[in-house]
């Protein structure tokens, strides 16, 4: 995989979008889950793994930031002057 800033801009907003995607249709997933447990009356138990799902989501969201970041950064008006 390249560097962030070996990529070009349109390709980080590309990149950008997906991992946008992926970390709503986790959330969603998650939130689904922990719904379905409820409405199924689970054991305590079992909400466990849901209340742990958050921390998968750790990576996700920092690979997210760092794109954002470098978008930013070539956006900043001092790096096009």
């Amino acid at each position: 995989m390249k560097k962030w800033s070996e990529l070009s801009l349109e390709e980080l907003n590309k990149t950008s979008s997906k991992l946008k995607g992926v970390l709503i249709g986790f959330i969603i997933l998650g939130v689904l889950i922990a719904l379905a447990l409820i409405f199924l009356k689970a054991k305590p138990v079992l909400f466990i793994p849901v209340m742990v799902l958050p921390i998968t989501w750790v990576p996700v969201y920092g690979t997210l930031k760092s794109v954002n970041d470098e978008i930013r950064l070539r956006n900043s008006p001092d790096v096009n002057q």
